[in-house]
């Protein structure tokens, strides 16, 4: 009998990759990665837009600030115009808090601007938060935020963007599609060819299921490491605030090197901004 090119993929690993939605960001992020068109299509629907043309899409990428603190964006775009396109899925409500917003953005920007530049160049930026939920719970399909200047219907036009997409919105319009598709498990029952070719291509073809093992593991493996990480920075700070050892003991039971120790001894005893 001959065997087939899945038997020799974990079981458990094939039924959870069943399972998976685009609601779910890890496989949002396979689906989209690199892929232009789908990310146009993706764009043109939750904008209503004909004329966006996309250039280039990642996703997964990580973005640090000046203390280390770091994010991962689900899928970062730019289109032909240069504004730049940040497009996240929110299972938890709790992901989606409007200082989560105010935090991507600027980690955005910081790593956008080139030294020297003007203000004025930063580009026009979107964040788009596709939620799970209805987050402000009022049953319409999406939420843009408008920033005006108090008591006045002047704009606060700081060249951002901020839209939340309810996910549980269902109706037979262009967004209840969409967030049909994307809470789908079966591209057969998808709306969308264009979405349910590349979900059906990584769940069904043999190239696709194993690419999605490999990142899979790969996510596994980043993600430990980082907890480690964080583990060992709880450790040394943990440590530093008891006051009983030195830094090189410090550094040998947590596993860092001693720049690290030293770095965030450094952290932990600058005086608070006023």
């Amino acid at each position: 009998m001959k065997q087939s090119p899945f038997d020799t993929i974990d079981p458990k690993m094939l039924a959870r990759i069943q399972a998976l939605r685009l609601m779910d960001d890890d496989f949002m992020s396979i689906v989209f990665d690199g892929d232009t068109e789908l990310t146009q299509f993706l764009l043109k629907i939750l904008l209503s837009r004909d004329d966006l043309r996309v250039k280039s899409v990642m996703t997964q990428k990580e973005k640090r600030n000046l203390f280390g603190r770091s994010v991962r964006l689900d899928i970062v775009a730019e289109d032909t115009a240069g504004k730049i396109y940040n497009i996240e899925v929110q299972r938890a409500d709790e992901g989606a808090l409007p200082r989560r917003v105010r935090y991507n953005l600027a980690l955005l920007d910081s790593h956008t601007l080139k030294k020297g530049e003007d203000f004025s160049a930063l580009p026009e930026t979107y964040i788009i938060f596709i939620t799970e939920n209805d987050y402000y719970g009022l049953g319409k399909p999406l939420y843009k935020i408008k920033k005006v200047v108090e008591d006045t219907d002047l704009p606060f036009d700081d060249g951002c963007t901020i839209m939340y997409v309810n996910g549980a919105y269902r109706a037979d319009d262009a967004i209840g599609h969409l967030m049909s598709d994307f809470s789908a498990t079966d591209a057969g029952k998808m709306y969308y060819e264009e979405i349910a070719r590349r979900v059906s291509f990584h769940k069904q073809e043999e190239g696709g299921r194993r690419t999605m093992c490999r990142i899979f593991e790969e996510y596994g493996n980043e993600r430990a490491a980082e907890a480690r990480a964080e583990r060992n920075i709880e450790i040394v700070e943990n440590l530093l605030r008891k006051n009983k050892l030195t830094f090189e003991e410090i550094a040998d039971a947590a596993g860092v090197p001693l720049a690290t120790v030293e770095q965030i001894a450094q952290k932990l005893s600058a005086p608070a901004m006023a």
